[in-house]
């Protein structure tokens, strides 16, 4: 046992199983999605394809809509996490890091706030995630973005 039992390592095992569920159930959920922005002839079948193209690649008009769609599956599997979970979460973002460090006489008595959380878990793991998902149709999308830009 080379790795020593500390509050913080205990915290933050809490926090990253929590984000990855809700990872998985979000993922799962723009890849149930099949109304997609990016046109027929993209070759791309779920919002999750079209989110992992924008991000591997190049933002589109429509970025901001999908933002919001991530935002709200997030805000919505949030609700369902115990109240120790959200907090061990908040407390990774950097927000919990800045609150942890001040005094705890003067720091504020519970001021866990789920966009926190929601901007938190969208940054670290769901653009995490699409950053490094691929099947082939976000493979021959991305190729065929690169073609344009080299003409």
């Amino acid at each position: 046992m080379g790795e020593g039992l500390s509050a913080s390592s205990i915290v933050r095992a809490v926090a990253e199983g929590a984000a990855e569920r809700i990872t998985r159930k979000v993922i799962a959920d723009l890849q149930q999605m099949t109304d997609t922005m990016s046109g027929d002839d993209s070759g791309l079948k779920t919002t999750w394809d079209e989110i992992c193209v924008q991000v591997q690649g190049e933002e589109s008009f429509y970025w901001d809509a999908y933002e919001q769609i991530v935002y709200g599956l997030v805000a919505r599997h949030i609700i369902q996490l115990s109240k120790h979970e959200r907090e061990a979460i908040w407390l990774q973002t950097g927000a919990g890091f800045d609150w942890d460090g001040e005094d705890p006489e003067e720091r504020e008595v519970y001021p866990v706030c789920d966009d926190d959380i929601i901007n938190w878990l969208i940054r670290e793991y769901v653009y995490s995630k699409a950053e490094n998902w691929s099947n082939a149709r976000i493979e021959a999308c991305l190729a065929r973005s690169i073609e344009r830009d080299e003409l």
